[in-house]
């Protein structure tokens, strides 16, 4: 199911398991925000009863970046919202009013990483319908990539060069935090190649 809402206030889970909220902070044209709103019903419509695809009507788009930014966030999450300019798509399995990131578990998933290619969106639009529909639990599986990525980094950085550590190290833009994780897009692309065997 997809909606448009003039605020994030109301926003419920509809029934389903989680909830995904397209957020974005300016209204200058985006190629990645153009992509997914091209897929928004599509992906509305793959989530079935199992989950709620939630942006904001143009005119709201910026209150409702606003709603978000006001949540008390781990502090480097909060930075980094104050200088992201492209969307981020946050993912949650409660209510909007009863969410706090210091208690429940979320992620939040960087569409800047589509920047170099707006049609992988669909991909990932894809991938993260059908673990939806498969019930399976999707923060977690954000989770797991984002530790994946951080673990690959470890072991890079004890076996190979500080020039490979940086690039591996790219994939997780922001640490974990106890009870959310933040994710770059390339580590959710990288595993769908690997499932795809690409």
């Amino acid at each position: 199911m997809s909606e448009r809402v003039s605020t994030f206030l109301n926003v419920t889970l509809g029934g389903g398991r989680y909830v995904f909220m397209l957020v974005t902070w300016v209204d200058f044209a985006n190629e990645v925000r153009d992509e997914v709103n091209r897929q928004a019903d599509a992906f509305g419509l793959a989530l079935g009863a199992h989950g709620t695809f939630v942006q904001a009507y143009p005119a709201t788009m910026l209150q409702t970046g606003q709603e978000v930014r006001e949540k008390e966030w781990p502090e480097d999450i909060s930075e980094r919202f104050q200088y992201e300019q492209e969307p981020i798509l946050l993912v949650l399995d409660r209510a909007w009013k009863e969410f706090e990131p210091s208690e429940h578990p979320y992620a939040i998933v960087w569409l800047s990483g589509f920047n170099e290619d707006p049609k992988e969106v669909r991909g990932f639009l894809q991938q993260i319908a059908m673990r939806t529909r498969r019930r399976d639990d999707v923060i977690e599986y954000l989770h797991d990539l984002a530790k994946d990525a951080r673990r690959t980094a470890l072991l890079d950085k004890a076996d190979q060069s500080a020039k490979v550590l940086a690039r591996v190290a790219s994939y997780v833009e922001i640490k974990p935090t106890i009870f959310g994780i933040s994710v770059d897009l390339k580590a959710i692309l990288r595993d769908i190649a690997q499932r795809q065997g690409r």
